[in-house]
């Protein structure tokens, strides 16, 4: 088969390599579309992902087809649509030894510590239909059925945030998931949504998709704006997206006493925080801080499904297999894409590869 392959620093190729064989717990996908990730333009940065220093295929918000299963699989059988992800938990830490194994830290999953779906097939290990697998419903396409994986990040982290109906929001960063973040909040009855965001298409996309307010924080002081929208009582809930630096640094200064921050971006630069703006964050506004690192794949699917969260517009660019190392640099800029998608080749003939078309 095809696949895209990460070798180094911005370093992607793409390769022709052994068709993958299956385990008796693992069912193997026909890709059919994938998503590029924060985390996938991340490796791509670096050259290698958290979990492995190895040449690795990326690519986890993948659709597809499944062509074989394992015999130990209940549920799934070849010709299925579907979309989502199974992993594998290390077996050795301190959740996994109790049986806890959907506690693990340390999981290997498809684009991240196994190889992914920037190819034409992918292996799906201990795949959980109606947990971490579903079957894709009628009314999405292929292309829809590959965001319900960053929408689901979105939902986590919402469900994170415990947003009750009367507060007001703020998204600093509104990449895929701030996208869905911001739909999320407003179909859980949050008051009112505030973003900011650089980009002059994402601000655009985001209005578009239900923002009450949206600044560009290069031309407005986003703390003096969310006081301004607040009548000075400030907000409820910070959500960063962004993986800035600036960004964190600004939130406690959004925020009411005993409000909320949700770290969702990846810092790619050293976090520093001064002693007075630790002392506001902890001592004097009881500010509550929480990761989030995890996912709702139900609630994400019902949302979309049901149109309360849409993103086919969210998807401004389609690439093939071949064009990979393109479609990482369109990702890469933010002023040009919110989220760019990767169609593998369809079945190669024996002179060549027919691909789908932009």
């Amino acid at each position: 088969m095809l696949a895209a392959v990460i070798c180094g620093p911005r370093d992607i190729r793409v390769k022709m390599l052994e068709d993958p064989s299956i385990q008796k717990d693992e069912i193997l996908v026909k890709v059919k579309a994938c998503g590029i990730c924060g985390t996938d333009i991340h490796a791509y940065k670096m050259g290698n992902t958290s979990v492995s220093k190895k040449p690795l295929i990326l690519g986890h918000e993948f659709s597809g087809e499944i062509v074989e299963v394992g015999p130990a699989v209940d549920g799934l059988r070849a010709g299925d649509k579907v979309l989502g992800t199974g992993y594998r938990a290390c077996g050795v830490c301190h959740w996994c030894q109790r049986g806890l194994t959907d506690r693990c830290p340390y999981p290997k999953v498809p684009g991240e510590g196994l190889d992914g779906a920037f190819a034409e097939y992918v292996v799906v290990p201990t795949p959980a239909l109606g947990k971490t697998l579903f079957h894709v419903p009628d009314n999405l396409d292929w292309e829809e059925a590959a965001t319900i994986e960053p929408i689901s990040v979105a939902c986590y982290a919402v469900k994170r945030a415990r947003i009750q109906t009367n507060e007001t929001v703020v998204i600093l960063g509104a990449g895929m998931i701030g996208q869905g973040i911001v739909q999320v909040c407003k179909a859980m009855g949050a008051h009112k949504v505030i973003v900011s965001e650089p980009s002059a298409i994402r601000l655009a996309m985001v209005s578009k998709l239900g923002a009450d307010m949206v600044l560009n924080p290069k031309e407005t002081n986003p703390i003096e704006a969310v006081k301004q929208a607040t009548s000075g009582e400030m907000a409820d809930v910070v959500f960063e997206c962004s993986g800035s630096p600036v960004a964190f640094r600004q939130a406690p200064h959004m925020l009411r006493p005993f409000a909320r921050i949700i770290q969702v971006g990846m810092f790619e630069e050293n976090l520093e925080l001064s002693p007075d703006l630790t002392s506001l964050m902890f001592a004097f506004r009881n500010i509550t801080l929480r990761g989030s690192g995890g996912q709702r794949w139900d609630m994400a699917l019902e949302l979309v499904q049901t149109g309360q969260v849409k993103t086919r517009d969210l998807v401004t660019h389609e690439f093939p297999l071949d064009s990979a190392k393109e479609a990482f640099e369109v990702q890469s800029k933010s002023d040009e894409a919110i989220k760019v998608l990767i169609k593998p080749y369809v079945k190669p003939s024996p002179r060549g590869y027919s691909r789908i078309e932009n």
